[in-house]
């Protein structure tokens, strides 16, 4: 083997930017120079401290109810979105995520600390190898993997931080004026210079484009004929289906804003973005093209979850042996189970018998019931969620899957789902055996989506009708029945293939980003809604709502870095009126 020449890792200035001080850190999430060795087991040791990040506890130790990793950013964003509360009360994701207010509070940190936290475990990682092409095939697939994660970061961030007009005349013009349009996130690499940290300025989107486009290039040349031993590590399908995410992300820029594919072409030959890989793409349609293909890619590689998978009592949505699942988060042991209550299930499974979302604490998750009135009778998804017409009866309808018995069954109300499952089952007081579960990042369903919707730009309505059709008719309608007579190509994808995905992947933390990138409206505030009086806010067709720009935080990076541009404050309850019945 060829000697590895390892750095040390510092824990740079932008650290404090961007986490605040940091005195301790759990060894098993966040690993330190110390923690570096030479060996191949040491660099082990530190690339997987990235992976054991996505289920970590208490990170900063400031909000201990909402600091347990990605599934905490799956919750926030689907209660920004899709997923009202029936209830304030042990809610612990209600402000802001649920009533929209206190846009300051240290809730509102979380996102952009999390994910900036993340990046530096890549980082380090990334920082410790000298050469990765004189490296070890084990040491390069460290090295793929960490390019992953920190691609997994910065789409995320980008994706909820970018400003995108929401139609309010005062938000958007201090925008304009703030000069924060086309602005997406900063970079901060393992080469970054620290001295820059206090003058590092947000990097317009066809900067960011090409840097996260890079590392998925060379995540693909470190990982080609990586067979992975668990899906909490990437392989060459977790790259493609990010690389899919991306240029639909990119298509769909650049379908809708011609101006900036132009943008973009004119950077192309930028001596200071000679360190990243072009795109070498000239038009919208050749994005929509390679997201169809990478999506094919991964599609030809896995299954669909089956009726019984979806509805399993002791398996479904907790298990990453399902041939659906691309990539994931695994916890498999009592030690990884920190909390009894700061936990996913807690918040969002109502059979975990443990958890807020139990009878006790009435703190239900639901679907928005415009969105489970789309979900047609045939639809065998459609029981992952109760009826109106069967909440509160006495004896459990016998079309539901569910653990629970009929006392507790006519304790839930209209709409909650029982989609994530405890482990095997279990509702027992025993919390540690149930909370060993495992969480979908990545599932190929999203790809048939994607595919459907790059294919109906790329190669005309019909196409991209048809490839919906065969997904839904084969995977998820009982009869084939699914069939509909769209308009335009935006009507196909905004008012039908962009339902069935927000069916299909409710509760994954995913709609956020389909919403936000094409521009939908969201209605919280209508006849017969279930969102609480006080969260019933409606923002305006055409345009992003306001709350899915995030706020950066004005302490750290947004106080200390000069070069910051900040958002305008997502002031919803000055934006949009309050629903009221009439």
């Amino acid at each position: 083997m060829k000697k590895i020449l390892f750095r040390l890792i510092l824990l740079y200035l932008p650290v404090l930017f961007f986490v605040g001080c940091i005195d301790e850190t759990n060894p098993t999430s966040y690993a330190t120079s110390n923690q570096i060795g030479v060996s191949e087991t040491a660099l082990e040791s530190l690339a997987n401290s990235t992976a054991a990040f996505m289920y970590s506890y208490d990170y900063f130790g400031s909000l201990s109810a909402q600091e347990f990793g990605y599934p905490a950013m799956m919750i926030i964003r689907d209660a920004l979105t899709d997923c009202p509360y029936v209830t304030t009360s042990y809610n612990q994701f209600n402000s802001y995520w649920c009533n929209l207010t206190d846009f300051t509070s240290s809730r509102s940190k979380q996102p952009w600390r999390y994910y900036y936290r993340m990046a530096l475990n890549a980082n380090n990682t990334l920082a410790a190898i000298e050469n990765p092409d004189e490296a070890s095939e084990k040491i390069q697939q460290f090295y793929g993997n960490a390019l992953v994660y920190r691609v997994l970061a910065y789409m995320d961030l980008i994706r909820m931080y970018e400003y995108k007009k929401t139609g309010v005349v005062a938000l958007d013009a201090e925008a304009e004026k703030n000069g924060v349009y086309e602005l997406s996130t900063v970079i901060i690499d393992e080469k970054f210079d620290a001295s820059n940290a206090d003058n590092n300025a947000r990097a317009p989107f066809y900067k960011m484009y090409r840097f996260i486009m890079n590392d998925l290039n060379k995540a693909e040349k470190y990982l080609i004929g990586y067979n992975r031993n668990n899906k909490t590590k990437a392989d060459l399908s977790v790259v493609q289906a990010y690389k899919a995410r991306l240029w639909l992300e990119i298509a769909t820029r650049f379908q809708k804003y011609p101006a900036d594919l132009q943008t973009q072409l004119n950077h192309e030959d930028d001596e200071t973005l000679n360190m990243y890989d072009k795109l070498g793409i000239t038009s919208a349609t050749e994005c929509y093209q390679k997201a169809a293909q990478y999506a094919r890619n991964v599609i030809d590689k896995y299954t669909p979850l089956t009726e019984p998978q979806w509805h399993s009592l002791t398996s479904g949505f907790n298990d990453a042996g399902f041939d659906s699942w691309i990539f994931a988060i695994t916890i498999s042991s009592p030690d990884a189970v920190y909390s009894r209550v700061n936990n996913f299930h807690s918040n969002c499974d109502t059979e975990f018998s443990r958890g807020y979302s139990r009878s006790q604490y009435h703190c239900y998750r639901m679907i928005d019931k415009n969105l489970y009135d789309k979900i047609d009778d045939n639809d065998w998804r459609k029981v992952t969620w109760i009826d109106p017409a069967d909440a509160g009866k006495k004896v459990t309808p016998s079309k539901y899957y569910t653990l629970l018995d009929a006392a507790e069954w006519a304790l839930r109300d209209a709409y909650v789902g029982f989609k994530f499952r405890p482990n095997e089952g279990d509702i027992s007081d025993d919390y540690t055996k149930a909370l060993q579960v495992d969480f979908p990042v990545i599932r190929v369903e999203e790809m048939y989506f994607i595919e459907a919707e790059s294919k109906a730009y790329a190669e005309g309505l019909s196409s991209g009708i048809n490839a919906l059709k065969s997904f839904l008719n084969t995977y998820r309608y009982k009869n084939g029945s699914y069939s509909i007579s769209p308009a335009d190509v935006e009507d196909f994808v905004d008012n039908y293939l962009i339902t069935q995905k927000r069916i299909e992947l409710w509760g994954e933390g995913l709609a956020f980003f389909d919403i936000k990138r094409r521009e939908l409206a969201i209605t919280r505030g209508y006849t017969g809604t279930n969102w609480l009086t006080t969260n019933r806010y409606n923002s305006l067709p055409g345009y992003t709502p306001s709350w899915l720009n995030l706020y950066i935080p004005k302490e750290g990076e947004g106080s200390l870095n000069q070069a910051m541009v900040l958002n305008p404050d997502p002031s919803v309850q000055d934006s949009y009126t309050l629903w009221v019945t009439k």
